[in-house]
């Protein structure tokens, strides 16, 4: 996985295979990040210029759909911070409120 999550207007990860690549974007909003998944085939025009598709052919659907597991891997390595932050929040929650509901004897 690359990152260049410290880089504005780049995906947080890309790979690829061959032609094929995938890049995971990430948007912050007010309910936290969301990510995006963007596929993409290179190939050399009539005129020998490389381009860009989304369109990806019969024989390149095995590879995709790996760079697609790729991709959803590296989400949840990036989503794993907040996660753990989500759970440690929790755990302080349910301990406050077992605290009010059961006040320790003096």
């Amino acid at each position: 996985m690359t990152d260049h999550s410290n880089q504005k207007n780049h995906p947080v990860a890309k790979h690829r295979d061959g032609a094929l690549e995938s890049a995971v974007w990430k948007h912050e909003t007010d309910k936290g990040p969301v990510f995006n998944v963007e596929r993409t085939r290179s190939y050399k025009d009539k005129d020998g210029n490389w381009q860009k598709t989304h369109i990806i052919s019969e024989r390149d659907l095995l590879k995709a759909a790996r760079l697609d597991q790729k991709a959803y891997e590296s989400i949840q390595e990036l989503r794993a911070p907040n996660r753990e932050k989500y759970i440690e929040q929790q755990k302080n929650m349910s301990q406050d409120s077992t605290a009010r509901e059961h006040p320790r004897e003096r």
